[in-house]
């Protein structure tokens, strides 16, 4: 820890006390329910019948579900929040702890739905709180310098006063060849960064930097952690970055409508949740019945704490396999495996869940290879349409790719000569057409 750190630190807090202590106090609850199931699970249940309450009464969406259960309420997802927005907003007036303006959270809009949710004051507090006791977990605490890691743009950046105050450094990563990646290594170096925060596949492009003696571990000794954000995160990264630097790298789970979902602990794998400020589903994957633990099923949230804007049974678009509360987990459930958007998951010839990074981290090692696109059209039949440079590792490819889905994958391959964008400027590289 420095003495920066330590200043700042105590600065925010001294002022959030003398403002009533209103994030102290929440990251003290989101402890307290987390720590004991039994008592955790008595506070969640008042929380999540308040909600209901207040919804039926204020968001004219859902007017028609008072007295209603949870379970009798209807599973929403972004389309239908988006199509019933107004029905579904509650005006500041009614909400008796706001502070000025409703935020709008807007999301990148990355599956062709744009997406703009309203949060109260309240609810924003619950983020900070949130994102701050998480940190905790992992040895970061508030206010020592992070370095940021993302895609900055002239609606996202900070002011040279958010910089210094909040000891949180943006790092531009649009671009990542080594002279950028000697300009991040220079930051960690002479600015001591504590931690990072980036896109799981950018710590590919770090390590490969280490690798090939760009730097050394020398340079990045001031770092302490590294979150991982966005994506699924490839265990080879993270083995190769605490062998060669002695840095763990922690993945967690959050969304841009809601907040800090699920955090790993350190050298963990599984996914602690977020009881504190959701009510977690794990749903099957055909139908709205709830997914048994070991299952594979999909993501569905209540927020306890957003009034402007009600969220109940919102499917994430995730899907995991959920494991029952152990003793490590303080008797509440966690997630075991999490996988990325439902649509972008395949299944082998096996019939089981394929991570959609393993095909981006197998593929990345053909230097022939310019795009890609893996596509499930069926069960047993898969194609990956390539846009190469010559034709010499095409049978190579096949032969890796077969090494993750079985010897009864049918693997057709397709030249071509661009991938197609998304409407947000993306491209999809992982396609399932096969109906499971």
């Amino acid at each position: 820890m420095s003495l920066d750190g330590l200043f700042k630190r105590t600065l925010y807090w001294t002022n959030d006390l003398l403002h009533g202590g209103k994030i102290w106090n929440i990251r003290k609850d989101i402890a307290s329910v987390l720590s004991d199931s039994e008592s955790g699970k008595k506070k969640q249940d008042e929380k999540l019948k308040e909600l209901l309450d207040w919804a039926t009464k204020n968001s004219a969406f859902y007017s028609a579900y008072a007295g209603k259960s949870l379970h009798e309420f209807p599973v929403v997802n972004k389309l239908i929040l988006v199509e019933n927005h107004d029905a579904n907003s509650v005006p500041k007036e009614k909400i008796p702890w706001q502070e000025g303006d409703i935020f709008i959270q807007k999301t990148s809009g990355s599956t062709g739905v744009p997406f703009a949710v309203p949060q109260d004051t309240r609810k924003r507090q619950r983020r900070i709180g949130a994102l701050k006791y998480f940190n905790d977990t992992v040895g970061f605490k508030s206010h020592e310098k992070l370095g940021q890691c993302r895609i900055w743009t002239k609606w996202h950046t900070k002011s040279k006063k958010q910089i210094f105050w909040e000891n949180i450094y943006p790092v531009q990563v649009g671009n990542l060849d080594d002279s950028k990646m000697a300009e991040l290594v220079e930051t960690i170096k002479s600015k001591k960064l504590f931690a990072l925060r980036a896109y799981a596949s950018w710590y590919d492009f770090l390590l490969d930097y280490l690798k090939r003696g760009k730097c050394t571990k020398d340079d990045l000794k001031s770092l302490k952690v590294c979150l991982s954000i966005s994506e699924g995160l490839n265990p080879a990264t993270k083995e190769g970055m605490m062998e060669l630097a002695g840095i763990p790298i922690v993945e967690t789970y959050a969304d841009e409508e809601a907040g800090t979902l699920a955090h790993q602990r350190l050298n963990g794998t599984n996914f602690y949740l977020n009881h504190a400020d959701y009510v977690f589903e794990c749903l099957k994957m055909d139908s709205d019945e709830p997914a048994e633990y070991g299952e594979l099923g999909r993501i569905v949230l209540t927020d306890l704490y957003n009034y402007s804007f009600p969220m109940i049974r919102y499917d994430t678009g995730d899907t995991a396999i959920f494991h029952e509360g152990t003793k490590e987990s303080n008797g509440w459930p966690y997630i075991e495996k999490l996988f990325g958007r439902k649509m972008d998951m395949v299944f082998d010839s096996n019939d089981q869940p394929v991570h959609p990074m393993n095909f981006g981290r197998t593929l990345k090692n053909f230097d022939t290879i310019r795009q890609w696109q893996f596509v499930q059209n069926d069960q047993y039949k898969y194609t990956i349409k390539l846009e190469v440079t010559d034709e010499s590792q095409l049978e190579k490819v096949v032969s890796e790719l077969k090494g993750i889905l079985g010897e009864k994958a049918d693997i057709g391959v397709e030249l071509v000569n661009e991938i197609p964008l998304l409407t947000s400027g993306k491209r999809k590289p992982v396609v399932c057409e096969w109906k499971h």
